[in-house]
């Protein structure tokens, strides 16, 4: 199912759930918001919010980041790593 992560440049938490999706080969759209209000606003309609990071997968939306939450959420398998 596909991923999409919106995160803001400079965010260290957006930065960390990147590198973590990477580590883990899970493929996902990053979204950049923020030099693009149109895609800020997406986000806040998504989440409510306007804190990064955002993952949305099909209907599922999670906030911030909390790495054992996100594996579980992701069904990451921590013998996954490629």
């Amino acid at each position: 199912m596909k991923i999409r992560v919106y995160s803001r440049a400079g965010d260290p938490y957006s930065d960390m759930l990147r590198n973590l999706l990477k580590y883990y080969g899970i493929q996902f759209e990053a979204v950049e918001v923020s030099r693009s209000p149109e895609k800020l606003h997406e986000m806040k309609e998504i989440s409510g919010q306007y804190n990064t990071p955002v993952i949305k997968q099909g209907d599922k939306v999670f906030v911030g980041f909390d790495r054992e939450k996100i594996k579980e959420i992701l069904g990451i398998n921590p013998e996954q790593q490629k």
